[in-house]
């Protein structure tokens, strides 16, 4: 579906999308902001003089304008490639995040293909090109592949249309064909294996076609593992220990591996909006030694919005009421944690004494319901005087 997209990247673009892709790995539960380095990217594009790093900013900015259509069902949806690209001028690095929107189709890419089977999958418009391509590719050294009409019909996804065979291979097989040619590492021939007059099987014979790739996506792939080490385990928490003001060791960090690479990093990530840990290391061990990885996670997320909630009600130049800090704390809640209006309320009620206690807020006593009562009577009797 990503590929059949309506966009347009050029060459350099292209290869950006497809560093990017070789660094997201298919147990990623989420898109990462993944750390490059800018004279990699410079080495690629093969940028001279003084204006090479305007250039590269120019091709990052117009990528993030390239907007695409997929459809969904029966939506239509316009998406762009990246979300964010920051430029660390100090440390020489380039921050960049794909749209959260495209995760599952490029998390999918990366487990059906390799970077070099997508830069020829990238080009291909056509979802039944793609298929025959994965299909053919894995037998290329075999130089040929049969299928049962029945099954290959299946495997494409094609059982229901062009029945006819003759229309089947004009409208599928021979379009595909011609792409496969044209665009990529393999082409093929078809022949057919009849039972009587009727086609029963398909079978394709395998050529590679030797094409060199370009100097320029040599280059890329010599580069590749340089791409790829800033954003390894190492490397990544290192950064981010760096950015907390701490410097760790590699016998630290590779002693912490053990606890999971994502969950390591998830904590760092989110201490950098945390304002109240004093002994950040010590801190980083408590929550990984706990026996409870769940329970500890659970604290922290609580630790951000509670951080968060005293942030935004400390902008406001007025005093608040209790009532409006709460309405508007659930409001926040909701969306910080995608969750409805009744887990909100469920989640403020836990974490409500520690928001007023930092805020200075005396919590109003709960009142009975006779006192309800009386306040809905004299809210309705203000309503109809008003109305009056």
């Amino acid at each position: 579906m990503l590929i059949e997209a309506n966009y347009k990247l050029g060459v350099v673009e292209q290869k950006i999308i497809l560093c990017l892709a070789s660094n997201i790995s298919p147990d990623d539960s989420d898109f990462k902001t993944y750390t490059l380095p800018i004279k990699e990217f410079i080495k690629l594009l093969e940028l001279k003089g003084k204006s090479k790093y305007t250039e590269l900013r120019q091709t990052t900015k117009e990528l993030m304008q390239k907007v695409f259509e997929v459809r969904v069902d029966k939506k239509v949806i316009q998406v762009s490639w990246l979300s964010y690209v920051a430029y660390n001028e100090t440390e020489g690095t380039i921050d960049i995040r794909f749209d959260p929107f495209l995760r599952p189709y490029l998390l999918e890419l990366k487990r059906e293909f390799t970077s070099y089977k997508l830069e020829n999958v990238v080009k291909l418009k056509s979802s039944y090109a793609i298929r025959i391509y994965e299909l053919l590719k894995q037998y290329e050294k075999l130089q040929e592949r049969t299928f049962l009409l029945k099954s290959l019909r299946e495997m494409l996804g094609a059982e229901d249309i062009y029945p006819a065979y003759g229309n089947f291979k004009q409208r599928v097989l021979v379009p595909a064909q011609k792409e496969l040619k044209k665009k990529t590492d393999i082409s093929f021939e078809i022949e057919e294996v009849k039972k009587g007059r009727k086609v029963e099987k398909v079978k394709f014979l395998i050529t590679s076609t030797g094409k060199k790739k370009s100097g320029q996506l040599e280059l890329f792939h010599e580069n590749l593992e340089e791409f790829k080490r800033p954003n390894t385990f190492l490397e990544t928490v290192k950064r981010l220990g760096l950015q907390l003001g701490i410097q760790l060791s590699d016998k630290m960090i590779n002693d912490w591996e053990k606890y999971g690479p994502e969950h390591v990093i998830d904590l760092l990530e989110k201490m950098q909006h945390r304002k109240d840990i004093e002994n950040p290391i010590g801190y980083i061990i408590k929550v990984l030694n706990s026996s409870e990885h769940n329970e500890a996670a659970a604290a922290l997320e609580k630790g951000d919005i509670i951080a968060h909630l005293v942030s935004r009600f400390r902008r406001s130049k007025e005093s608040l009421p209790e009532w409006l800090i709460k309405q508007e704390s659930i409001k926040e809640i909701e969306e910080w944690m995608a969750i409805d209006h009744e887990q909100a309320v469920q989640q403020f009620d836990e974490i409500k004494s520690g928001v007023y206690e930092i805020l200075g807020i005396k919590e109003s006593k709960k009142l009975s319901k006779e006192e309800k009562e009386r306040i809905k009577r004299e809210v309705e009797e203000m309503i109809r005087n008003s109305s009056k």
